[in-house]
């Protein structure tokens, strides 16, 4: 693949993510995408074959981002609170660019169900990397021995979603990137006094 054609590849990516995250896969169709980017169909045919090999591609690229962001959050090393306000943030901020309705359908139409199996594995092997994170945190100190890892994973995603509700609904527009993450600070006090010496 040349130069030209990766970056038709990739332009073809990024439009897509915009527009499935706004009309969702069923709801899409390929025009949608090349009307937006102001080409024929053509080049989604041949790089991606079809609109699921487009979304599947749109997919891929949201896993490997995550899955990336995730091991670079993970390999700061920082305390155990700072790691939670930091995973918090940015997996909030990500999933905010995906908009809500980038994963409308993947858990019903039957042609993303491999997705849907990739998109659960990811979500299990970053949920995991959490509890071992809480579990290193013990070994050092961070952590009252007392406390179940799988608690302080299962706080995040409390915390996390709420964060991505708020930011779905625009509640938090006028909010700067600072401003969300001392929201972030308060609530993970009360983690803080729960599990940590």
């Amino acid at each position: 693949m040349n130069i030209n054609e990766k970056s038709m590849a990739n332009e073809l990516i990024k439009k897509a993510i915009e527009i499935f995250s706004i009309k969702g896969y069923v709801a899409t169709n390929l025009t949608d995408i090349t009307d937006a980017l102001g080409i024929s169909r053509g080049p989604v045919y041949y790089h991606f074959k079809d609109k699921y090999g487009l979304y599947k591609a749109a997919f891929e690229r949201f896993d490997k981002d995550v899955r990336e962001s995730h091991g670079r959050i993970i390999s700061q090393d920082k305390h155990i609170i700072n790691f939670m306000e930091d995973v918090i943030y940015d997996c909030a901020e990500r999933n905010t660019r995906f908009g809500t309705n980038f994963f409308f359908g993947i858990d019903t139409v039957e042609e993303l169900s491999p997705i849907k199996e990739q998109y659960d594995r990811m979500n299990a092997d970053i949920y995991q990397e959490k509890i071992d994170y809480v579990n290193k945190a013990k070994e050092k100190g961070e952590v009252k021995r007392s406390i179940d890892p799988k608690q302080i994973a299962d706080l995040i995603y409390i915390i996390y979603l709420g964060l991505l509700n708020a930011l779905q609904i625009k509640m938090l527009s006028d909010y700067s990137e600072g401003e969300v993450r001392n929201l972030i600070r308060i609530l993970l006090l009360g983690i803080e006094r729960f599990c940590c010496d």
